[in-house]
């Protein structure tokens, strides 16, 4: 891992980079859900303006832009 810093910069590899925001989006993510996970109740409430909500509004808005598609459970799971 070469890095090298200053007192206002810092140097890190763009692989280096890339691994550590993909483990803290998966930590954001697992904490966001396992509060869902814990409510006992059907109908799950997600605090608007929290990283879930804003994640589940881009994704809708990318939707209705057709920039994405979801997959059905027939594609994802052959059943």
């Amino acid at each position: 891992m070469t890095r090298s810093a200053t007192s206002d910069t810092i140097t890190i590899r763009k692989r280096e980079l890339k691994t550590m925001l993909r483990q803290v989006v998966r930590e954001v993510v697992r904490d966001e859900l396992s509060k869902l996970s814990t409510t006992p109740d059907e109908n799950w409430d997600i605090e608007e303006g929290s990283v879930l909500w804003q994640d589940l509004t881009e994704l809708k808005k990318e939707m209705r832009e057709g920039r994405i598609q979801l997959l059905t459970h027939k594609q994802v799971f052959g059943k």
